[in-house]
């Protein structure tokens, strides 16, 4: 069993509690559903001139590696 401690108090004391809202990729900043939407298949591609993700199907200036067989 772990124990805490914090300075001289035997019993640390809860002093804010921050509950989280439901998250969904919309309400991220750095993610642009906008430009393109979303439907099914899509991913989450990042474009280095807006710093942000923007979702798509087409992939440009990709190299696969699917290894070797």
């Amino acid at each position: 069993m772990a124990r805490i401690r914090f300075g001289d108090q035997n019993f640390p004391q809860v002093s804010r509690v921050a509950v989280g809202g439901a998250a969904t990729l919309q309400n991220l900043a750095d993610i642009d559903t906008q430009t393109n939407g979303l439907d099914d298949g899509y991913l989450l591609i990042y474009d280095s001139a807006s710093q942000k993700f923007q979702t798509g199907n087409v992939l440009n200036n990709v190299t696969v590696n699917g290894g070797s067989f």
